[in-house]
């Protein structure tokens, strides 16, 4: 049986009774023979399944809610046993603090929903349109090859000289007709139904949410975009 010396002091010991379970750190386990309170520092005989019994401080032992105590290291460390001598390996333990920071999902923020709607709207854009007016003009005059005349433009129409030869006791060139082109431009309107999309975007927030369950209700909260198309209303 070896004895294992310990700088702590636990006020409990009076609680151990032979028999309580001791578990160790990898879940062996071991039972209470008997406490010794007669020295300075309480020890505790325990006896470990298919091992040999060994004392150790009670300082050591932590309770558990199951009733029973755990040891924070395993029962193989308690005694080591080589030849015909014993070693005992007591691990000292202290605590280091890590400081960290890492991103927690709160549940608020906001959801955008975005909907596509169509309507219909009337473009009456002014059009061009020529048209061309074609007039047959008498002439009757007799012309000499010097005098023959050309065709011209007579402002926006277009005047187009008609000769014609005619027997007579010398011959001579008579203007039979001119044709006189003009041409007119006005505008005409043609309604048409064109189709244009727009946008409307509504966004919740979820802090409200959760914010109004708290309260007992929960508010309706959207909010509705609507791009502008770019083009001129009819």
């Amino acid at each position: 049986m070896t004895s294992i010396p310990s700088s702590g002091h636990d006020a409990n010991a009076s609680a151990l009774l032979p028999g309580v379970r001791i578990i160790d750190a990898s879940g062996r386990q071991a039972r209470i023979v008997s406490v010794l309170q007669a020295d300075a520092e309480p020890t505790a005989v325990i006896r470990i399944e298919q091992g040999p019994e060994v004392v150790l401080p009670i300082s050591l032992l932590t309770p558990r809610q199951d009733g029973a105590y755990g040891l924070p290291f395993g029962f193989d460390a308690l005694s080591n046993n080589t030849g015909n001598q014993q070693e005992t390996v007591i691990p000292v333990w202290h605590e280091e603090l890590q400081i960290g920071k890492r991103i927690v999902d709160t549940g608020k923020g906001v959801r955008v929903h975005k909907t596509v709607s169509a309507r219909e709207q009337i473009v009456d854009q002014p059009l061009l349109h020529d048209e061309l007016v074609v007039e047959h003009v008498l002439v009757g005059q007799m012309v000499t090859a010097a005098q023959l005349p050309a065709t011209r433009y007579d402002g926006d129409t277009l005047i187009v000289p008609i000769l014609e030869e005619v027997l007579v006791v010398e011959k001579k060139m008579r203007l039979k007709e001119e044709v006189r082109i003009t041409r007119h431009r006005h505008e005409i309107h043609v309604p048409q139904t064109v189709l244009l999309k727009s946008e409307q975007v509504s966004v919740e927030h979820f802090d409200e949410h959760i914010d109004a369950a708290h309260r007992g209700s929960i508010p309706a909260s959207s909010a509705s975009v609507e791009p502008d198309s770019g083009k001129p209303a009819g």
